[in-house]
């Protein structure tokens, strides 16, 4: 794997076999580190970065000017493949890499930040499709970090953003329905996704993010797979390239309907660390060979790596044309529930901002003398109290005066009684008559 620099002291860095090699204007190429798996690059502003990803669960983080000094940092995992390194421009780096998921096949997205030190691994996402060309992370002006990247069981395109300031994912919204590879971000002036989409054809598509994500635009012909896609700068106009079958196209940024041929032979296929983060470019030869300065001399005791090829396209089966256009109509089906996933994300983005300003424009109203209230209160409570003390005092009365009228009543029934019993009996008319005889 072979990166190259616009540095002032570094021209490339190099993992050839499994030695780190960086390649200085000066001194020629050096080896870093032996028995190093993957590596990842990055530049802020003249400081070089690099990433050596060993395998077991640790990496090494080379950083300078002109000398580049080593630490080690703890993955927390076994490395599992697709390390990148991004620079913001707050002053931070941010390190993506995989680790393997059990059960199963698919990985875990894991980030850590430096500014002054490594920070702890977060886990971004589960169930990722674990392959380098599977994601895309990119830093952008709207202060945020943008990812897009594979699902693991049918490699659709999701994305999230990073809020720097809390340290947060947001969820994910849903990209593509159908089957999708090689998601890219380009980052100048407007944010650009783009990315292959397997249909019929495999096509290239592209959004494009200003104040909101525009709707998706194929940019290929369709006549046959599009694939090898990479940008071109030149005068500081971008643009982006990509072949279908033998033919090769090229078409600047935001100007899609100026998409024209051009002639595979006259660009070199490399990768370069351009503002922060590593894309695949497409150099022209007659330029690079102007600047090309005396190869320095190889390394002893490596060989010299072969040539990349890109990769061939494949013809797909009459079983993958099936399946890519059942994939069509539920992509079809699903893009109404698409833009709404991204309005969504948009309301989101606005309702942080919002809160974020009135919690700068907040401020808290004077106190209020609660005295009089609470005097207030505390006379009514006593008043309140007293009554229903004199209250509780009348109820005994009255409850005292029944029982002794009771008492009264008893016992005046009681004699009323007794008199009866002692009435004397009155007399019959003929007991009083033979009486007097």
């Amino acid at each position: 794997m072979f990166i190259e620099l616009d540095h002032p002291m570094f021209s490339s860095v190099e993992l050839r076999g499994k030695a780190l090699i960086v390649h200085s204007m000066q001194a020629g190429p050096r080896v870093l580190r032996e028995n190093v798996q993957d590596l990842a690059v990055a530049l802020q502003g003249s400081l070089l970065r690099v990433v050596a990803f060993t395998e077991q669960d640790q990496a090494w983080f080379f950083s300078g000017e002109d000398e580049l000094h080593s630490e080690r940092l703890d993955l927390g995992a076994p490395y599992g493949g697709g390390g990148r390194l991004i620079c913001d421009g707050l002053g931070t780096c941010h390190l993506f890499y995989f680790v393997r998921q059990s059960p199963g096949l698919s990985s875990l997205l894991r980030h850590q930040r430096f500014t002054d030190s490594w920070s702890k691994a977060q886990t971004v996402t589960a169930n990722v499709f674990g392959e380098l060309w599977g994601y895309s992370v990119s830093w952008h002006s709207d202060q945020y970090l943008h990812l897009a990247y594979l699902g693991h069981k049918d490699r659709r395109l999701l994305y999230r953003v990073y809020d720097l300031e809390h340290g947060l994912w947001s969820g994910a919204v849903t990209v593509s329905e159908a089957t999708c590879a090689h998601p890219q971000f380009l980052s100048a002036g407007t944010l650009h996704l783009f990315w292959l989409e397997e249909l019929d054809r495999t096509v290239l598509k592209v959004r494009s993010k200003k104040e909101h994500w525009s709707a998706p635009l194929t940019l290929s012909t369709g006549g046959q797979h599009a694939g090898l896609v990479g940008f071109a700068l030149n005068e500081g106009e971008w643009s982006v390239l990509w072949g279908e079958g033998s033919d090769f196209y090229q078409t600047p940024l935001d100007r899609w309907e100026e998409r024209g041929t051009a002639e595979r032979g006259d660009f070199e296929y490399l990768w370069k660390v351009q503002g922060g983060i590593t894309l695949p470019m497409y150099i022209a030869k007659g330029k690079r060979e102007a600047k090309k300065m005396v190869e320095p001399p190889a390394v002893p005791g490596e060989p010299e790596p072969a040539a990349e090829e890109p990769p061939r396209e494949l013809e797909p089966t009459p079983e993958d044309t099936a399946r890519r256009r059942r994939e069509q109509e539920e992509a079809r089906a699903q893009a109404a529930f698409m833009e709404q996933a991204f309005r969504t994300l948009q309301e989101w983005e606005r309702v942080r901002e919002e809160v974020r300003r009135w919690q700068q424009e907040l401020k808290a109203p004077p106190p209020v003398d609660l005295a009089p209230l609470t005097a207030r209160l505390e006379r009514l409570e006593r008043r309140l109290m007293n009554l229903q003390k004199a209250q509780e005092a009348e109820k005994a009365l009255g409850e005292t005066s029944r029982a002794q009228l009771d008492r009264e009543l008893t016992r005046l029934k009681a004699r009323l009684d007794q008199l009866e019993e002692e009435k004397p009996r009155r007399r019959s008319f003929w007991w009083r008559v033979l009486g007097r005889a």
